[in-house]
């Protein structure tokens, strides 16, 4: 590709374009909060190549990026090769305290840090640069940090099969690693001979098994590659350490690269726990997303589980009709979400929430969390107004804390039933047309709510989209907020920054939208007893705030939560889609009778996408998609993950939903045959009318995830 003309941004912006999707990605951890807004300052430490620095000031051509790296040389070929007006390099320590930022970017320096330290694999050296890292930053600002954590706990082993010239690096690499350490380089290998299949296995500890996956194809670059230990916290230390210098943990997660998962590891290594059960490949990286705050604000959310308490607030009812029996969990007052907007330049920017505690996300959750990600407990989620009154916008005006000039445009976009299943609720959404959003402010305390309630503030559109795309957005109702109002004014959604997807062609009957959505009736009466399918739990959550010294105890308050009796809190959605003769996209409609939407919309009939609640998470190195390969009869390697998990209803449950993909063709013909096949663009144009929420979280991120392929 021609390199950009000097100081083209928009040619560079296209430049970036062709590059790979992980850019991407390192950029959207970013766009999910505040810092890439005009004025804002980034510094990227360890900058290297410059690479990322250009992408970030690429993206954010009202921000100022300035690269800082060590090397003087890669300095001075950085500042030839990226020559763009709010982009500068700067020669300079990276783990030493800058002048205050918006953000600060550290992307695979730390263990550098770490290895290269004065007194080598130094932890306190480390740690030191975190807490440089954070010092560097203006209240409010975020680190953005991404490096390894460590696989398995310290003392596990693990069994590795390898073939070929693997097996020889291995036994290179076991004599070797840590060459810097005075007491010793190396790690235990036992071979144990070849097995039945034609493998060598062989015994060492979990972790040395992952750090040999992550860097066996760096074979030109061995020497160098052996002195670096690439993980030596897990997630929790990370987060801790974070924590301990003032910030807020948003999110700290494992990340797996889809590329190297299916290149470097699937096909050339298999790993077993010592009872010959396959383990998860390693994370190819982890991620930490922490945010700096003022003394006084709140660092995270804790949970103490009050099972001997019975719920007061939550109301379950049963249902009985259609030869089934449901229970639904229902609040004691509706709710009413509105999403401000306006356009700048042409970019749609919205007002939401920042740090709103929803303390669902820091329950213990049935099943365990396959993610292994941390989090504070506080999300960005749109303006959303506790209400059954008959006048939103009226409730807007006196309850959110803005000022609005009489003329205000109130537009219904959405609404739908967040989890048609388990929730007798309806989110309703209200776009407000504005001429400029406000500069941020506290967010009105609703009353009853004791804890920290977080800003609010303006954010583009698009960066919020990529942001739940890889899990930094993880509370749905507001990416589909801003998924259909993007569509409603057709504006693009953006570069879609996970995995891709292919529809096939096939031969398979067109179904209208009325159709699959013809009228069901009212066949649900009130029941005597439960289906025991549900269970209400009371918790103490408490309160972490930021003090001088650390973090100092805060509000504490009893909530109630609605989680499955005998299942995980886990849900997976699989939509069948496929490409017809005449190039149109069709997607796979499951039609349910459900009580939910007799409750509340007059009829029981459903069009949704199939979904199943996990009972139980297999022993699987992707136990999310087992699950729904089991629950779908399709193989595990024939479905793709649209985006990442996504919370339906933060304030009734800490139920998560992992939504996927397969090509029609994949299913079993029963399953096939019991589905009605819709041009997807028929859902995406009435989706005002369509009724579950996962169905249009589903059929927009596909949209997003085809571009231009799904019009």
């Amino acid at each position: 590709m021609e390199h950009p003309a000097r100081g083209d941004v928009d040619a560079y912006q296209r430049y970036f374009a062709g590059m790979d999707a992980s850019m991407d990605q390192k950029a959207a951890f970013l766009s999910a909060h505040l810092v890439t807004d005009p004025g804002a300052r980034i510094l990227d430490l360890g900058c290297g190549s410059g690479a990322l620095s250009a992408r970030l000031a690429a993206l954010a051509p009202g921000a100022h990026v300035t690269g800082i790296d060590i090397d003087p040389q890669s300095v001075a070929l950085a500042r030839e090769k990226y020559p763009l007006p709010n982009l500068s390099f700067e020669t300079g320590d990276a783990a030493a305290v800058h002048d205050a930022a918006d953000a600060v970017v550290s992307c695979s320096m730390l263990h550098h840090i770490y290895t290269y330290a004065p007194r080598p694999y130094d932890e306190e050296a480390a740690e030191r640069a975190v807490r440089a890292h954070i010092a560097s930053l203006r209240p409010g600002g975020l680190l953005v940090l991404r490096d390894f954590c460590v696989d398995g706990a310290a003392d596990e082993t693990c069994l590795l099969d390898l073939g070929g010239a693997d097996i020889g690096l291995l036994r290179d690499f076991a004599l070797r690693a840590r060459p810097l350490d005075p007491l010793g380089s190396g790690f235990p290998l036992e071979d144990l001979g070849g097995t039945a299949d034609g493998w060598r296995r062989f015994r060492l500890p979990r972790r040395w098994s992952a750090e040999f996956l992550l860097r066996k194809d760096y074979r030109t670059d061995w020497e160098i590659e052996l002195r670096e230990q690439y993980a030596f916290w897990t997630l929790a230390q990370f987060a801790r350490i974070a924590e301990a210098a003032g910030a807020r943990v948003i999110r700290a997660a494992p990340v797996h690269n889809p590329w190297i998962v299916q290149n470097r590891f699937a096909g050339q290594a298999r790993r077993f726990d010592e009872r010959l059960r396959p383990l998860p490949w390693p994370a190819t990286n982890m991620v930490l997303v922490a945010q700096r705050l003022a003394p006084g604000r709140a660092i995270r959310l804790r949970e103490q589980r009050l099972d001997d308490a019975p719920p007061a607030y939550l109301r379950q009812t049963a249902w009985a009709g259609d030869g089934e029996l449901y229970d639904l969990i229902q609040r004691p007052t509706g709710a009413v979400d509105f999403l401000p907007w306006t356009l700048v330049d042409g970019r749609l920017r919205v007002l939401a929430r920042n740090g709103w505690p929803r303390p669902a996300m820091v329950m213990m959750r049935r099943g365990g969390d396959v993610s292994a990600e941390l989090r504070s407990g506080h999300v960005v989620e749109m303006i959303s107004l506790a209400s059954d009154g008959d006048d939103p916008a009226a409730d807007f005006r006196s309850r959110a804390g803005l000022a609005l000039p009489p003329d205000t445009r109130f537009e219904p976009l959405l609404e739908f039933l967040s989890s048609a299943g388990m929730v007798d609720e309806t989110s309703r959404g209200i776009a407000v047309k504005l001429d400029a959003l406000p500069a941020a402010f506290p967010a009105p305390q609703p009353p009853g709510l004791a804890f920290d309630a977080g800003m609010v503030q303006a954010f583009d559109a698009q960066g919020l989209l990529r942001a739940a795309e890889i899990g930094m957005l993880p509370e749905g109702r507001l990416e589909l907020m801003i998924r259909a109002l993007s569509f409603r004014l057709g504006l693009p959604a953006g570069n879609w920054v996970g995995d891709s997807f292919t529809p096939a062609l096939a031969e398979l009957p067109v179904t209208a939208w009325e159709d699959v959505a013809r009228p069901a009736g009212s066949p649900f009466a009130p029941a005597a007893s439960d289906a025991g399918f549900l269970r209400r739990v009371r918790s103490l959550i408490s309160e972490e705030v930021a003090g001088l010294r650390g973090s100092e105890p805060g509000a504490r308050q009893a909530l109630e939560m609605a989680i499955p009796a005998r299942h995980s809190t886990w849900t997976v959605s699989v939509l069948a889609a496929c490409r017809n003769p005449e190039g149109e996209i069709l997607v796979g409609i499951e039609r349910r009778v459900l009580p939910a939407a007799q409750l509340r919309f007059g009829d029981a009939a459903l069009p949704c996408v199939p979904a199943w609640r996990v009972a139980i998470l297999p022993d699987a190195a992707d136990p999310l998609a087992m699950a729904a390969a089991a629950s779908a009869g399709c193989a595990a390697d024939s479905l793709v993950r649209l985006g990442a998990p996504y919370y339906p209803s933060l304030g009734i449950t800490p139920e998560r939903v992992q939504p996927f993909v397969v090509p029609a063709g994949a299913l079993p013909p029963d399953l096939r045959r019991s589905l009605a096949f819709v041009p997807l663009r028929h859902i995406l144009s009435r989706a005002e009318t369509v009724r579950d929420g996962h169905l249009l979280i589903a059929a927009f991120r596909l949209a997003g995830m085809l571009g231009a392929a799904a019009q």
